[in-house]
Order: structure tokens, then C-alpha cells, then sequence
């Protein structure tokens, strides 16, 4: 199910409630972005769930719950308020009574205010529970491939990384427990595949698709962030096995700590014929998080990933065209809680990263090219960041924050290609190619953020914020940026919301993404964005919820990117004769969303329309984006119960521009004879076929003597939907003997089905 078409819904269904305290249900929802409002003196910590509440919306469950205490909801200025229902209903006998509540409810109820102040105003967030994830027909069960679901992205399927609204890749932050990950991706030589984050060790994910808080910031296009799984269990395991990976997860709570322990190794080099390649990684996430103090907490973090991958792109001995990537991500932080108040609290993190990676690779088809690369990468930083956060009222929160990282890399670059045939007669391609370069740059990234949110009045909220970027490292002068942003949140009744989040936005050029394989040694300034985002949200009783938002995102500094016009699935793409550099003066990205849920008992149904047009301008002219998809259609069904669940997802969009290719008459060569010149066409003007994947998710659990097992089986691109993403030509004769292009296909994720079993206790 995707539980954020609206981000006022919650999910939590198919969660176990009986026995939990009604206070800490009422909580998760609150965070969940649902309005509840209650009284601690109706709604005491001794009240605990009696029974497991029938499937339904939010609001439904949480009646169930507290009707066995004679109390029920009241919808109130857009939020529920817990009040007594009439006539009462006596409490069961074991449960000691709550102190009475006082006559005047109004002294008694947890302000709708200062539930309003803790609302994020920002436009285009999105909520999605982990339940969603897991029981998403996506490859892996992967937390960031499952934001391909959202309105808004561009993606292939064959990476794990989406396009948020019009931005590249590189373009979304990640974030776990308050960390920046570092490059958190398996196979991140071609496509990243997967990402290192066992989605099964978190609670969730919350996503920004665009017009995101200044808190965030070194971002174009949208934040990914999560935080581990939170058990109130003492002591819970789950080893799973399936197509794509083994793992073992452990978790609990005892007292004043908890804990949660992930290890996954990944199987596709035990599925997959060896002739193609050995795919082998891991990875391991650990948290342990204990109370130093009542209202202090320190969490200790540790992510670590480790690919030893052989890739084998052809298998002919005569063309063999195969890398070796070996790369291994260690990511160490503390995380230090504190609340130093009712209205301070801070947040501080140290952290640690060690990264290295390896790619060396070869080809050798004497008819095309003849090429190797070796590519050594080492990146090591030490970082510190500190949030806080101060109300001093119900109406007003003021957010500041300082972050410092310092980085080193070392890189050595080696590449020689000899082309040969159509790969020779490229224009202006030189018969040989060899680069040999070196670079050890080092510097500091500084930032500082400071935002206040007011609550103007009981249906108006505004936040207006401004950071501060810096980097050193990349020996540039006066490359600090300022990213002024102001949000807007205003209620026009109980179930209408509209928001308005405008600012700007920077991206520098990472340390860790320095383009040496391409020829260059010197980093760019910061990528510069303007965006508005525009939306209004309605909620349709309580089952059904529609939202429209309306985008525009201006880049005015972009910097020079490197594609490949033909063939972007190439081991080393860099020494393809397609390869070709990109200088936008300018980009633009525009578009509008249209998204509905609707939920009933164990069914939940959602869709969402995109518009858009992403062009970047470049020599003068407006050129397409090589992901600009004009039209998208996104829709999906879940249904659930106790024992199965069953889910569906179909993804139909534009198909992605594309580039021809002529053979022209050059001249004549030294034998006399007619030369040949290749020259691609005006770029982008062309236009693949559609792209359509439908894929599905069946499970089924079952109680065994010691916890449950769940059997799942799930088909990506059910249909085998043939979605072009290359094209290979090829210089042969017509039977009059002069040269012609020849062309064939080759296409993203085929039909992938998956089986998997997960025990639980």
C-alpha cells in the first residue's frame, strides 16, 4: 500500500495493538502525521488495548480501541479529539479507573496548537510505514527503490535511485538515525542496484520529492530519511531466505535500552549462470541505544557493506567485455539525544566514514573497441552535526543547527581504448584514447541553518528558514551559498489543506564524485535551484484522500554532465565513442501531480497522473533530459488480511528520448574509395515506446510452534514487457556493397519472479 498519497494518512494496519498502552498507539499515529488530540486525564498510561482492532482507516481503529473505555472520537478544526461518548460505556474490571477529568475539558486536552507546531508545512512529503515497503512487488524489498512508487520520479527499474522531479540521480540525500550515508548502494559500478539499508531494521521511510526544510540542505531534489526499527518487544528475531538475499535480523527493548541487529548477504551469484559474473556482497547495520538520563539518550550506529562483484556483459571470448568491482563502505556514528527541556532539545552526531572502492575492467572486440580501465577510489571523513530545536509557546518553534565534515580522497585513473569499425568513424573521435590522472583533493564542508515556525492562527502555519553552505576543498573562490525557504501550511476546512513551499536550493560537487574518468581534475561551483511547489490536499470522509500539487524547479548554474547517447549500460562508459559532455547554461523542470487513496477494511487502493516536462538549455536551444518522461500513471492495489496479503503495482510512462544515428560521405579515403563519418542526430528529439511493468506480490503466513513463518512470491514486470534502454548499431553493406547502420534493442529488467520465506519469533 502507498500509505502517503496524502500526507495527513497513516497505515499501522496489520500492526498487533492488543495489550499495548492506548497512549503509545495514540503517539505512533500522531507521528504518522494523523491528527489526534487527547486528554491525559481520559486517556491515562494504565488504559491498554483490549482487544486487536478490525482493519480500517486511522480513525476507525483507534474508535475501536478506546470504546471498551466509554470514549470515542470528536472531529474538531481538522484534528480528532478524544472525548467521552454518551452514554459511557463502563471499563472492564481489571483496569483501575483514571483519575475523573476535570468539568472544562478545554484545560485537560493536549492543544491542537501544539500538535500544529510539530506539523512539517513543507510541501511534496510523503510517508510511507514499513509494512508498505515489505509488502511493495518491488526487487529486494529495497526502503529506496520503493520511492519509484511516489508522484513525481523518473526511474528505469534497474537502479534503486529514482529522478525527483526532473534532478539526477545524485541529486537525494539519504539519511538513517540522523546520518548522511555515504554512496549506500550495492553494485554502484553499474546501476546501483540495491541499496545497503535492510528495510526490514526500519520503521519507515519519509520522502521529499521537493520543497524540503533548510535543516536539509546540499540537495537539489528531494531527501530520503529513516530511522531504525523501534520494538517495545524485549526480544525479537527474523532470518528470512529468498532469490536475493539471506539475512537475519535481531531486535528488542529492555528497561532503558534497545537494540537492532541486521545482516544480509546478497544470492544473485548463486542464481545466476557463472558465465555471466559472480554478483557477491553483504552488508551489516547495527544500533544499540540506551538512557544515560531520564532525558538523555546515546545511540551508537554502525553500517558496513562489502561487494565483490564480477560483471560479464558478453560472453564470447572473441568480444568478452567484463569488470570487477571490489569496494568496501564503512560508516561509524554516535547519535546523542538530549531533552535539556519541555521546549529545548538537541540532537548531536559524530561519525566516521572509510570508503575504497576498486573497478577494473577490459574488453577486447577487435571489430568495435579494444579498451581497460582501472579505477581506484579512496574517501575517508570525520563529521559533526547538531540540531536544535526550542518552543517557548505553542505557536512558535525555532530550529537551528551547525554541521562540519572534513573529507580526503585519493584517486588514480587509468584508461586506454583502441576503436575500431562504426566506433571509429564517430565525428571528431580520435583512433586512440588514453588518460592517466591522479587527484588528492581535501577540504571541510561547513553549514549553518537557522528556521522559525509560527502558527499564525488555528488554520495557518508559516516557516521561513535560511542556511549556509561552504566547501573548501574544491579551491574555489567565494563559493559559499545562501538558500532562503519559506513554507506554508493553511487549513480552508476540517479536511482541506493547502501548501506553498518556495526557496532555493544547492548542491555542491561531493568530494567522492570528482569526474576523473571523463578527463577532469577540477570540481564545479554549486549547482543552483529555484523551486515552487504549490498543492492542496482533501480528505473525502475518512476512507478517500485526493492531492494535486503543481511544480517548478529552475536551475540557473548546472554543472557539465557526462552521458552516453546510445548505450548507458556499458561496463565502462566513459571510453564508449557515444560518450559525450553536456554544458547547460540553464534547466528547467515543470510539471503537475495528481495522486488519490482510497482505503476500506482490508483493501487499499491508489493512482497517481504526472505531468511534466524537464529540459536542460544548452548552445541556446531547449534539449530534453534523457529521463524527461512527458507522461506518467502509477497505480496499486493492496489487500490484506490476518493470514495473506496480497498486492499489485503498474508503472506506465512516456517512453525516454532518444538520439539518432546517420553514416555520411566524407570524402574519400587513401585507397580512393568513399569515407563514412558516423554523426548522431539533433539530441533527444526522438523517442522510445512506452514504458509499462506491472509487477505483484503474494504472501502467506503461517503459525508455527515457535513464532510464524511468511512464504512470499512475487513477479517483477509480470508481462515481460519489452522496455527499450540501448540501442547497438552496427556498420554493415547493402547488397550493393555501401555501408549502412544496422541496429538491434537491448532492454531494461526482464520478467523477474522471486520466492522467499521469512521466520519470525
Amino acid at each position: 500500500m502507498l500509505a502517503a498519497t496524502a500526507t495527513v494518512a497513516a497505515d499501522g494496519q496489520g500492526a498487533p495493538y492488543a495489550g499495548r498502552q492506548v497512549v503509545a498507539v495514540l503517539e505512533d499515529f500522531r507521528d504518522a502525521g494523523y491528527p489526534f488530540v487527547y486528554s491525559t486525564y481520559l486517556v491515562s498510561e494504565d488504559l491498554l488495548v483490549v482487544d486487536e482492532p478490525d482493519a480500517g482507516s486511522p480513525a476507525e481503529m483507534v474508535r475501536q480501541i478506546l470504546e471498551p473505555y466509554g470514549l470515542t472520537l470528536r472531529q474538531e478544526s481538522g484534528v480528532y479529539v478524544v472525548v467521552r461518548a454518551e452514554p459511557a460505556v463502563a471499563r472492564p474490571a481489571a483496569t483501575p479507573a483514571p483519575e475523573p477529568p476535570p468539568p472544562d475539558i478545554e484545560t485537560v486536552v493536549v492543544a491542537a496548537s501544539r500538535y500544529a507546531i510539530s506539523r512539517d508545512p513543507s510541501a511534496s512529503m510523503y510517508s510511507l510505514d514499513q509494512r508498505t515497503i515489505q509488502n511493495m512487488p518491488d526487487v529486494g524489498e529495497d526502503p529506496i527503490r520503493v520511492t519509484q512508487r511516489l508522484p513525481g520520479t523518473a526511474a528505469s527499474g534497474a537502479s534503486a535511485l529514482a529522478h525527483f522531479r526532473g534532478g539526477e540521480e545524485n541529486e537525494i540525500g539519504i539519511m538513517l538515525n540522523g546520518q548522511w550515508l555515504f554512496d549506500p548502494f550495492h553494485v554502484r559500478d553499474y546501476q546501483n542496484i540495491f541499496s545497503t539499508i535492510d528495510a526490514r531494521a526500519i520503521d519507515g521511510v519519509e520522502v521529499y520529492v521537493g520543497g524540503f526544510p533548510v535543516r536539509y540542505g546540499d540537495r537539489l531534489s528531494g531527501m530520503v530519511l529513516m530511522d531504525s526499527l523501534d520494538l517495545e518487544e524485549s526480544r525479537h528475531t527474523e532470518i528470512g531466505v529468498s532469490v536475493f538475499n539471506t539475512s537475519l535480523l535481531l531486535a528488542g527493548a529492555e528497561a532503558t535500552r534497545n537494540w537492532v541487529f541486521s545482516a544480509r548477504r546478497g544470492n544473485l551469484d548463486l542464481v545466476i549462470d557463472p558465465q555471466y559474473g559472480q554478483p557477491s556482497y553483504f552488508d551489516v547495520f547495527g544500533e544499540y541505544t540506551f538512557d544515560i538520563t531520564p532525558n538523555t539518550s546515546l545511540s551508537l550506529n554502525g553500517l558496513y557493506a562489502d561487494d565483490q562483484v564480477l560483471l560479464v556483459l558478453e560472453t564470447d571470448p572473441a568480444e568478452r567485455e567484463q569488470a570487477v568491482s571490489d569496494t568496501q563502505n564503512t560508516q561509524l556514528w554516535l547519535r546523542l539525544d538530549s531533552e535539556w527541556s519541555s521546549g529545548l532539545s538537541s540532537s548531536t552526531v559524530l561519525s566516521y566514514v572509510d570508503f575504497s572502492n576498486r573497478r577494473e575492467g577490459d574488453l577486447g572486440d577487435p571489430e568495435k573497441m579494444i579498451a581497460r580501465v582501472r579505477d581506484d577510489r579512496d574517501v575517508e571523513q570525520v563529521g559533526f552535526r547538531q540540531d536544535w530545536a526550542f518552543s517557548a509557546a505553542e505557536r512558535h518553534l525555532t530550529q537551528w543547527g551547525v554541521q562540519a565534515l572534513f573529507s580526503k580522497a585519493d584517486y588514480a585513473y587509468h584508461g586506454e581504448a583502441e576503436y575500431f569499425g562504426l566506433q571509429a568513424i564517430y565525428i571528431d573521435q580520435p583512433p586512440y584514447l588514453v588518460r592517466e590522472l591522479t587527484a588528492n583533493p581535501e577540504g571541510g564542508s561547513y553549514a549553518l541553518y537557522v528556521s522559525d515556525r509560527w502558527q499564525l492562527a488555528e488554520n495557518a502555519l508559516v516557516e521561513w528558514g535560511l542556511r549556509w553552505d561552504d566547501q573548501t576543498y574544491t579551491e574555489l573562490d567565494s563559493d559559499s551559498q545562501l538558500s532562503p525557504r519559506l513554507n506554508v501550511l493553511l487549513q480552508t476546512g476540517a479536511k482541506t489543506e493547502l501548501r506553498l513551499s518556495a526557496g532555493r536550493y544547492y548542491q555542491s560537487q561531493p568530494i567522492q564524485r570528482l569526474q576523473i574518468e571523463d578527463g577532469l581534475t577540477n570540481f564545479w561551483p554549486a549547482q543552483r535551484g529555484d523551486n515552487v511547489v504549490a498543492g492542496v490536499q482533501h480528505l473525502f470522509g475518512e476512507n478517500t484522500s485526493a492531492r494535486l500539487e503543481v511544480f517548478q524547479k529552475t536551475l540557473s548554474t548546472v554543472r557539465p554532465r557526462f552521458e552516453n547517447l546510445y548505450d548507458p549500460l556499458g561496463l565502462m562508459p566513459e571510453l564508449q565513442a557515444d560518450r559525450v559532455r553536456l554544458d547547460p547554461t540553464s534547466a528547467t523542470a515543470r510539471g503537475i501531480e495528481v495522486s488519490a487513496e482510497w482505503t476500506s477494511g482490508d483493501w487499499d487502493v491508489w493512482a497517481a497522473y504526472t505531468w511534466s516536462e524537464v529540459t536542460d538549455r544548452i548552445n541556446g536551444r531547449d534539449e530534453r533530459r534523457s529521463w524527461d518522461q512527458r507522461h506518467t500513471l502509477l497505480s496499486g492495489v493492496d489487500w490484506h488480511t490476518e493470514k495473506w496479503s496480497f498486492s499489485a503495482a503498474a508503472s506506465i510512462h512516456s517512453g525516454w528520448p532518444t538520439t539518432d544515428l546517420f553514416l555520411l560521405e566524407d570524402g574519400v579515403d587513401e585507397d580512393g574509395e568513399a569515407a563514412y563519418v558516423a554523426v548522431p542526430g539533433r539530441r533527444n528529439v526522438l523517442n522510445f515506446p512506452t514504458y509499462a511493468s506491472v509487477d505483484f506480490r503474494l504472501s502467506r503466513r503461517f503459525d508455527v510452534p515457535r513464532g510464524s513463518l511468511l512464504v512470499f512470491f512475487e513477479v517483477s514486470n509480470a508481462f515481460n514487457h519489452d522496455n527499450i534502454c540501448c540501442i547497438d548499431y552496427d556498420e554493415e553493406e547493402d547488397s550493393a556493397g555501401n555501408p549502412i547502420l544496422e541496429y538491434s534493442y537491448d532492454y531494461w529488467l526482464p520478467m523477474l519472479p522471486a520466492i522467499g520465506i521469512l521466520w519470525e519469533f
